[in-house]
């Protein structure tokens, strides 16, 4: 009996080493703040220790520590600005130092692109967005500047690691994803990306507006998408299409081989790749529904931006 508990603890021993030395997909990204000075300091207990300071006669915009790891709101240093320009269906307002200004959109209006703006001395550090029409439909495509994420949800969990965000905004240091695919700016951009967490062991899903079946009417019609997914333990995503009026756990549950259309799974390399699924005629109204399973260990990046159809007609050569 003893030489059994021995060899099952050198198995584990060396189960323990193997996944100590495998790589791990991580860009360890500088952290920078034009006209100030980042120090960086680190221990095993408080995690990253991060002290933002500005030049004279700049501003901090932002807390001036940072501690532990994960994401952060990206800082800036500000001096005085002219006032900028108006837009329409929305208000801005401009703090009396000229340091800042922010947007704030008219009633049946929603907020596209970036919500505040920072002046550098020079000019306003990020474009301001726009107020577009509530609940417009267009063309059903969505870039994901809007804050309403163009009806895209994520479903109810909790912890939630489908997470929309801002290239202006939100940082996290490790993290080899941090521009969207529409702008690819450090101050402009907004894309959905899956958020590992420690505690995220559930199935999670991200799910579109309710599109019309008049859609896979009379054509081959495609749902195209921009996929940034890399890192040694990302796993599979599951690309599915489903009746509006099926349940996400039905589908899930007991429908899961018909829905399905794509699994993308592993590394695809640290870019933005576009992929897309055909669509056939629907009996009714339908949604599309992107699934991750487990994301709790996830070392790297699954991102999400650009999603669009694209309409073809039946004799025409496709994908």
């Amino acid at each position: 009996m003893a030489l059994v508990s021995v060899g099952v603890l050198w198995a584990l021993i060396i189960f323990m080493i193997y996944i100590v030395i495998q790589p791990i997909a991580s860009c360890e990204h500088d952290i920078l703040l034009p006209n100030g000075q980042v120090t960086e300091s680190s221990s095993w207990f408080l995690g990253d220790n991060i002290k933002f300071e500005c030049n004279r006669g700049f501003s901090l915009q932002g807390k001036s520590w940072h501690l532990g790891n994960g994401n952060m709101k990206k800082r800036y240093c500000a001096t005085g600005c002219n006032d900028i320009e108006k837009r329409a269906n929305g208000t801005i307002f401009t703090a009396t130092d000229g340091l800042k200004a922010k947007i704030e959109c008219d009633k049946e209006f929603v907020l596209s692109g970036n919500s505040v703006t920072y002046c550098n001395g020079t000019k306003w550090i990020m474009k301001l967005g726009t107020c577009q029409l509530a609940n417009s439909v267009g063309d059903h495509s969505c870039d994901f500047e809007r804050e309403d994420m163009c009806g895209w949800r994520a479903s109810k969990a909790i912890p939630q690691p489908w997470k929309r965000i801002s290239a202006a905004a939100d940082f996290r240091k490790e993290k080899c994803l941090q521009q969207d695919h529409t702008f690819q700016s450090d101050v402009e951009g907004h894309f959905i990306r899956l958020q590992s967490q420690v505690h995220a062991s559930r199935t999670y899903h991200f799910i579109s507006p309710i599109y019309p079946r008049n859609l896979t009417v009379g054509h081959s019609l495609w749902f195209q998408f921009q996929l940034f997914m890399f890192g040694t333990e990302v796993r599979n995503l599951t690309i599915s299409v489903k009746p509006s009026s099926m349940a996400i756990e039905d589908m899930w549950n007991s429908f899961r081989n018909i829905c399905t259309k794509l699994i993308v799974s592993g590394d695809q390399g640290p870019n933005w790749k576009s992929q897309s699924i055909s669509i056939d005629e629907m009996e009714s109204d339908f949604q599309v529904v992107f699934t991750v399973v487990d994301p709790s260990s996830l070392h790297g990046d699954i991102g999400i931006d650009d999603v669009k159809f694209i309409k073809y007609e039946t004799n025409e050569p496709h994908f």
